[in-house]
């Protein structure tokens, strides 16, 4: 077929379907009622023998009149609704005569005013099918039997809220009793059917739809009303239900005492607080607070109870005090990095001249930036920067020995990811290195110790009656390095195979947290220990230039982590100055393998000595370390 004949035809279809909305849309009208009569023009028979689904029938008939039916009237099987035109007041008088029924799907009856020689009837004057589904926001008069969906509402759709006044009896036996329940901001309401008689309710279920997220333990929901005491009972008289997005809280449905009201009442299911996390520290700190839900909570953790997932979760990561623990695996990070650079700047410095003693001091200032993502056991990340200063010097001997000794200085800031949690940390090192350089082969070790002084900020905003808790504590370090590799030369390049070792353990004082929170910290501190290899290959090669030698090193490698990839605090909680419970806390798990690059640039002339650049990086799919020093080397 051709283009255009697609077109054609894809034209025709579109026309086609607007003509059918066109029609449906005009098929449902307005029926007018304009006389009282039983039948004839105008008459409520007339209109309903008329009506198609989807119609309203209005009365339309000039003040206050009454409708005598001589008959029963015709069964309505289609969708209707009921309307009365301003100024005007209608009665159905059924005169003996059976209900006015309805088998259609959807029918409205508000609006509808039935009764039996201008009183109240016994029987039903309003009967509704099985298949039927009743809406309605307004009032109607007269008995209404119904066994099909009774669902209050200005629409037959789910979540459209309305009252339906039943001025007369109400019989929902075996029926499926629909009501919208809303909890919007500080907007609460719900569907309600109020009979003025009696409500018969045997075999039928009361089904709630529940609408919004900010229900709170005590909320009550008023939805069906009786002028006396229903008959009958909901089969699910008993059931509770859960609401959105509010994992500790359930609706429960409660009948007054003399059995005239139902209502659904909120309440606190006692579900734990760890149904709704994972991970270690998320689980201690959840079990934390089910311990503290005892006699005279804490306001956060009542507050917590009427709160979502999210806003649990948030509260158990700033509760944990997983921040401690990473300060060790931060610091570890640290240390590794400053002997990297020591050793870099040490091993191999083949622009020195070997035939006699040479003195070597240099400066460098460095920076880094380490990023450690959440961990699979949903311990929150952080992000490390440090500013430094590196120092050192040394003396290279025509036998091959070099000795050194080195300090670092450095001021840096810990921030947790998404808890607002962050640590300011100085930190003090010094140590020394010895290296032995024969002919094939080389031989480095080096070691030293150090303190860091640690400020600690925590905010706890998401716990209510809580700000923050803040620390300050000293820690101490220890490490040492050995590696050894052997030297292959090809032109003017020297290659290295080697194997190092690391090893490094960081201890933290005890903490004692203050501040403006009923959740601090105190615990007797910690320590952690590292064991690390690096397998690796190094290259170096020296050159004259104009502005005097020249020498560039490149390694890469992989290092592996033997040892705890995270250490494990214990702390207790001080409520109100007391102990009042126990946490255990993880640091963040950063990975036990990392592929790493290091370079370095001897080049140039700065304050009379040598200009010096280095970068050293390492990352796996959990964690990264970018590190650059720029300095002076002197030789002597």
């Amino acid at each position: 077929m051709s283009k255009p004949a697609l077109r054609r035809k894809r034209h025709a279809l579109l026309a086609l379907l607007g003509i059918s909305l066109l029609v449906n849309q005009a098929s449902a009208v307005d029926i007018f009622v304009t006389s009282n009569a039983d039948s004839g023009a105008g008459s409520l028979r007339e209109a309903i023998t008329n009506a198609s689904s989807g119609d309203r029938i209005v009365f339309n008939t000039p003040g206050s009149s009454t409708i005598q039916l001589l008959s029963d009237l015709p069964v309505i099987p289609g969708d209707v609704s009921f309307d009365v035109a301003t100024g005007t007041t209608v009665a159905i008088d059924r005169n003996g005569n059976g209900p006015l029924t309805f088998t259609g799907s959807l029918v409205d009856p508000t609006q509808l005013n039935i009764n039996t020689g201008g009183v109240a009837s016994l029987d039903a004057d309003i009967d509704m099918s099985s298949t039927t589904r009743v809406f309605g926001n307004g009032d109607v008069t007269g008995n209404m039997t119904t066994a099909g969906t009774l669902a209050p509402g200005a629409t037959s759709t789910a979540g459209s809220l309305g009252t339906l006044n039943v001025t007369g009896n109400l019989d929902a036996s075996n029926a499926s009793v629909q009501v919208d329940i809303s909890d919007i901001g500080a907007t609460t309401e719900s569907d309600l059917i109020d009979v003025t008689g009696t409500a018969t309710i045997t075999d039928a279920e009361l089904v709630p739809n529940f609408i919004g997220s900010q229900y709170k333990v005590g909320d009550s929901f008023v939805v069906l009303e009786s002028g006396s005491p229903v008959v009958g009972a909901f089969t699910n008289e008993s059931d509770v239900y859960a609401l959105p997005n509010r994992p500790f809280l359930e609706a429960a449905m409660s009948a007054s005492g003399t059995r005239d009201q139902f209502s659904f009442i909120v309440q606190d299911n006692n579900d734990s607080f760890t149904t709704v996390v994972s991970g270690s520290n998320q689980t201690s700190a959840a079990g934390l607070l089910d311990d503290l839900r005892g006699g005279s909570p804490p306001a956060a953790v009542t507050t917590l109870r009427d709160g979502s997932a999210d806003q649990v979760v948030t509260a158990v990561d700033q509760l944990s005090g997983s921040i401690y623990p990473s300060l060790i695996g931060a610091e570890i990070n640290h240390i590794q990095n400053n002997l990297e650079s020591i050793r870099d700047r040490v091993v191999m410095q083949t622009d020195l001249d070997r035939r006699q003693c040479q003195i070597t001091p240099w400066v460098r200032a460095y920076g880094i930036t380490s990023e450690v993502d959440q961990d699979d056991l949903q311990t929150v990340g952080y992000r490390h920067q440090v500013g430094g200063l590196e120092l050192g010097g040394g003396v290279a001997s025509p036998n091959g020995l070099a000795l050194h000794s080195f300090a670092h200085l450095a001021s840096g800031d810990l921030e947790t990811r998404g808890v607002d949690q962050h640590a300011n940390i100085d930190s003090y090192r010094m140590g020394g290195s010895v290296e032995y350089l024969a002919e094939h082969v080389y031989l480095v070790a080096a070691g030293g110790a150090g303190t860091q002084d640690y400020e600690v900020r925590r905010s706890l905003s998401a716990l209510e009656g809580s700000d923050f808790a803040e620390s300050r504590f000293d820690g101490s370090s220890q490490f040492g390095y050995f590696e050894i590799g052997t030297l292959f030369s090809h032109a003017a390049t020297l290659w290295s195979p080697y194997l190092a070792l690391h090893t490094t353990r960081v201890e933290l004082d005890a903490i004692t947290e203050t501040g403006d929170a009923d959740f601090a910290l105190i615990n007797d501190g910690g320590s952690g220990e590292s064991l690390r290899s690096v397998l690796g290959l190094s290259l170096n090669q020296s050159a004259p230039t104009p502005l005097g030698i020249a020498t560039t090193r490149l390694r890469f490698g992989w290092m592996h982590e033997y040892l705890d990839e995270s250490e494990t605090f214990l702390s207790q909680v001080a409520n109100g100055g007391t102990p009042t419970g126990s946490l255990e806390d993880r640091g963040v798990m950063a990975g036990d393998d990392w592929a790493i690059l290091r370079a370095q640039v001897d080049m140039g002339v700065l304050l009379g000595g040598q200009f010096t650049v280095a970068y050293l990086g390492q990352a796996n799919s959990d964690s990264s370390f970018n590190s650059l020093l720029a300095g002076t080397r002197w030789i002597f």
